[in-house]
């Protein structure tokens, strides 16, 4: 499965780790949430131009309440909205593509960080 917001979790992670986009909180409490957003707007709303309105505004209204800066989390709501493959997910998609990719590139990013930094080639 491919997710679009990965592809700029990923550069957000391994080319300036030090952002404030980058911390682990800002990311996983962004995409999590955001990706709620959009299963509530969905249900509500259903699929066209109000759902993805609200959605997208609720999103960035919840990452400045929530301290959580992660401007890649604002694409989830959409996402699920326009992608009728994500529907059966429901409240799973908050997890499932997000957040479960997000602790795998995690990892990854600690490894790269620790061998940047213990090995010497």
């Amino acid at each position: 499965m491919s997710v679009a917001p990965l592809g700029a979790v990923s550069a957000i992670l391994f080319i300036t780790p030090s952002a404030p986009a980058a911390r682990k909180y800002n990311m996983f409490l962004a995409q999590i949430g955001c990706a709620a957003i959009g299963v509530v707007a969905f249900s509500a709303f259903g699929p066209g131009w109000l759902a993805r309105s609200v959605a997208l505004a609720a999103s960035i209204a919840f990452m400045v309440i929530a301290r959580a800066n992660h401007p890649p989390a604002a694409s989830l709501p959409l996402m699920f909205i326009d992608g009728a493959k994500f529907h059966h997910l429901n409240f799973w998609y908050a997890l499932v593509p997000g957040a479960a990719a997000c602790v795998i590139l995690c990892l990854l990013q600690s490894i790269v960080c620790y061998m940047k930094d213990n090995l010497k080639f």
